[in-house]
């Protein structure tokens, strides 16, 4: 076995004169790649097939990637059957093998009918080299049914001069990768040359044509030192390409919303007019007529998410969630904003104005307080008439008892050193208890009362409020019916989904319901914040602390896209520096403007102070009714 310093240094020393090399009879001593004997029956067939100088020029490219520059990936080569003949890779594989995590060959045949693990397909440590002799059309059409096939690097390595490798890299299965070389052999004034490319289809000359095949020049170990110099970038500029968004500029602010002249605009549309300025592409918007997220059913995708798959489109940049369903059959950027679903309630009618009086203290604090003063004042009035034989016992407990009322009591009639100890004891617990009501009266009266508050999705499945969203092609209604959790599934069950609902006010029937107090609306919970403030509902409505299926947003894109890490990349930036929570308040701010509610007009008026009219009118009544007995016995 012959390490890369070793063969390298024969292969230079040899090929100066391969022919002789070749000819030599001592073919066993030369490496593996060279058996001949075993592999065709005569020289005379395979100089036919690769010139023996072409042959030293490949292995020299082939040895210096695998065992140089693209240690460290892992690495898959797949042959097809004449590449098998005319170069043993086998050898290669076994030298490299101590530098790799995975090294496999493989043959085209075998890739197609062999299930691999993900990462053997695809992923940004992956290099997958494809050696062919022959046009690999047929072999890539196969290929491209596998959608797990998207390696990060791929180097394409033809052996024949006169194949039209362009083809090859129209190919949409291999424009999937995002770093592509392609090796072929060339003679230029008798000479024979390796030449590299790279394909950047997304560029195009001022004919027009796109560069899908780009030169990079001759093979060289001084012009191909490292591996950025093998894998130049394809999508640092666009070119002036025109990217088409599928969107829904409806009930999605502020990520995407109808300027007052028609246009879209919103924080996703400023992010993407950034980037795309960065990247020098171009973006079109194509708005939906009917308003549809974008949902799976029977295996088939509607709305947004059926534009992308099925009609062309390049992004969609709606506030979409990260599901299982669209991590299978899409690609996506790394998440650049996180959202749950929020629900919004009617705030519970205010308790009756009348009982003011009795809010500032609960019942048991009111049980206590009164129980309390029986207590003091009647067992004070025993004592003192049983010790001190006092004749008006009545008297004296109305006496300590009036205090909690605020009435005076004259310490000068009590000469007692004991009384006058336990009723500054009782003074003192009445002066906080005094302090305590006023300060809870005064905020009651300014400020209304109100029952206890649904703020759990438990309390919310037992009550009366039916659940209700807008019906346009979200995940979460199917999620909640089918799911395990009690809780939830009656919450699916119970749900309403409005399907004809207004373009321009979508939620306005749905928050008239949640109004009359009948509804709970569920819809993604910075949406739920902006429209509770745009439509003033922050006193008549409330969202409950519990929340469903936290979430993330992201830009969606076809399935292996080549440049979905390019956006991705720019689009985590804004996110970074903080530039898009900017641009996003931006437009809240510019979506609400001032804020013109009032928490309350600051006067009390009859209706906070009716409860102390009413307790008047009792105290009234009795003493009437009190006046009546005397007069009758």
């Amino acid at each position: 076995m012959y390490g890369y310093v070793e063969f390298m240094g024969r292969l230079k020393t040899q090929c100066g004169n391969c022919t002789e090399w070749m000819l030599r009879s001592d073919v066993a001593a030369l490496p593996g790649a060279f058996k001949l004997t075993t592999l065709v029956p005569s020289l005379t067939i395979l100089q036919s097939l690769l010139p023996v100088r072409l042959m030293c020029l490949w292995l020299d490219a082939l040895t210096a990637l695998v065992l140089g520059l693209l240690r460290g990936q892992d690495l898959l080569l797949v042959t097809d059957d004449h590449s098998q003949i005319l170069l043993d890779v086998g050898w290669v594989v076994s030298v490299a093998g101590a530098s790799y995590t995975h090294v496999i060959l493989t043959s085209q045949h075998s890739l197609l009918h062999t299930s691999r693990p993900t990462h053997h397909t695809q992923g940004s440590f992956l290099t997958a080299i494809l050696l062919f002799h022959h046009h690999p059309t047929a072999f890539l059409l196969l290929l491209a049914d596998n959608k797990h096939w998207n390696p990060s690097y791929l180097v394409l390595f033809c052996l024949d001069q006169h194949l039209n490798t362009t083809t090859v890299l129209n190919q949409p299965v291999v424009q999937r990768s995002r770093f592509i070389l392609l090796f072929q052999p060339t003679v230029q004034a008798g000479h024979t040359h390796l030449l590299a490319y790279t394909s950047r289809p997304v560029h195009h000359d001022k004919s027009g044509c796109s560069f899908t095949k780009t030169p990079l020049g001759v093979w060289s170990h001084d012009r191909f030192h490292s591996r950025q110099a093998l894998f130049p970038p394809r999508f640092h500029d666009f070119g002036g390409q025109v990217l088409k968004l599928s969107v829904v500029c409806t009930n999605d602010q502020p990520f995407l919303y109808a300027a007052k002249n028609g246009s879209c605009t919103g924080g996703n549309s400023d992010a993407a007019h950034i980037i795309a300025k960065k990247l020098n592409f171009q973006v079109a918007y194509i708005d939906l007529e009917e308003v549809v997220w974008g949902s799976k059913q029977n295996g088939t995708w509607d709305g947004m998410f059926g534009e992308l798959m099925y009609k062309g489109k390049d992004l969609v940049i709606n506030s979409q969630d990260i599901t299982a369903d669209t991590i299978s059959d899409f690609d996506w950027t790394y998440p650049y904003w996180e959202n749950s679903y929020g629900i919004i309630l009617e705030v519970p009618r205010p308790l009756p104005q009348w009982r003011n009086i009795l809010y500032p203290f609960s019942s048991l604090t009111w049980g206590l307080v009164f129980g309390t003063t029986m207590v003091i004042s009647s067992a004070l009035a025993l004592l003192i008439q049983r010790l001190h034989h006092v004749s008006d016992p009545i008297g004296i407990t109305l006496q300590v008892a009036a205090v909690l009322l605020g009435q005076a009591m004259d310490h000068r009639k009590v000469r007692i050193w004991w009384v006058r100890v336990w009723l500054l004891s009782w003074w003192l617990v009445v002066d906080i208890l005094a302090v305590v009501y006023t300060g809870n009266l005064m905020a009651v009266l300014t400020i209304p009362a109100y029952p206890s508050r649904i703020q759990t999705l438990q309390d919310l499945a037992q009550s009366h409020f039916i659940s209700c969203m807008l019906d346009f092609g979200l995940f979460l209604p199917e999620a909640l019916k089918s799911s395990s959790n009690p809780t939830l599934a009656t919450l699916g069950k119970k749900m309403f989904l409005d399907p004809s609902f207004d373009r321009l006010d979508p939620t306005g029937f749905l928050l008239e319901q949640v109004q009359r107090g009948t509804h709970a609306l569920i819809i993604s919970y910075d949406y739920l914040i902006f429209i509770q403030r745009k439509k003033q509902l922050t006193r008549s409505t409330y969202i409950m602390d519990d929340k469903l299926y936290r979430t993330y947003f992201s830009w969606f894109l076809r399935r292996n896209t080549p440049y979905t890490t390019i956006l991705s990349d720019h689009l985590t930036r804004l996110v970074e520096t903080g530039i898009l929570a900017k641009i996003f308040d931006t437009h809240v701010g510019r979506l609400i403007g001032e804020e013109s509610q009032v928490r309350g007009d600051g006067v009390l008026n009859l209706g906070h102070l009716q409860g102390a009219f009413i307790v008047l009118a009792l105290g009234l009544f009795a003493a009437s009714l009190t006046l009546m007995l005397e007069h009758l016995v």
